[in-house]
């Protein structure tokens, strides 16, 4: 080989040798950039998750925090024209039975901005006839008004003395009124025997 043909092949192989260097190296290079790349993506998504998160959170607790300050949603709304709004039928006997009615607690009455319900406790006067039987001579109701939760009005109709031979259906046995409500309590059902009264129904209307 001569001197030329060396220089030239020497040259060649310097030449590629440096671009295969060159190529590797920038390979590598965009390799490392790609990864850093991915990285930082991966970081961005991780925070946009938590930033989502964080954001459901504090919805979830404007939520909550809304609802133990709001009025109730669960309310008959008072109209302007008195009508009956409910209605409670209930029978009287000796037989031990529960006196005290909860109207509308759980469904309050709105009214110019409050909410108002009821308790209804029956006095009952009995008059033994034996250790096992009793006959019902008397009646009142004992009713109490509740303003947003707090008694307001307690007030109690007057006693209605109870005679087998001249009781009859339909007859008023207790009237209340604490505007705008009015109670009616009338007799649905008696049941007489020789002795007197061995039990009776009522029926309540509140209107209001």
């Amino acid at each position: 080989m001569n001197k030329s043909g060396f220089n030239i092949t020497t040259i060649a192989l310097l030449v590629f040798g440096t671009v295969g260097i060159f190529t590797t190296t920038d390979v590598y290079a965009a390799s490392q950039n790609t990864q850093k790349s991915q990285i930082i993506s991966n970081d961005e998504m991780q925070a946009k998750i938590k930033a989502r998160k964080e954001s459901i959170l504090k919805k979830i607790s404007q939520m909550k925090s809304s609802t133990t300050t709001e009025a109730p949603t669960s309310v008959t709304i008072l109209d302007s024209k008195p009508k009956q709004i409910y209605t409670l039928t209930r029978m009287i006997d000796y037989s031990p039975h529960p006196t005290t009615e909860n109207i509308l607690k759980d469904k309050p009455i709105a009214y110019n901005g409050n909410n108002y319900y009821f308790t209804v406790t029956y006095k009952e006067g009995w008059k033994d006839i034996s250790a096992s039987e009793a006959c019902l001579d008397s009646i009142c109701f004992n009713i109490n008004v509740y303003e947003n939760g707090k008694k307001v009005r307690d007030l109690t109709t007057p006693k209605v003395n109870l005679k087998a031979k001249n009781i009859k259906k339909g007859q008023p046995i207790g009237i209340a009124e604490v505007s705008p409500f009015k109670f009616n309590i009338k007799l649905e059902k008696i049941t007489k025997n020789a002795k007197g009264i061995s039990d009776l129904t009522f029926k309540l209307e509140l209107i209001g």
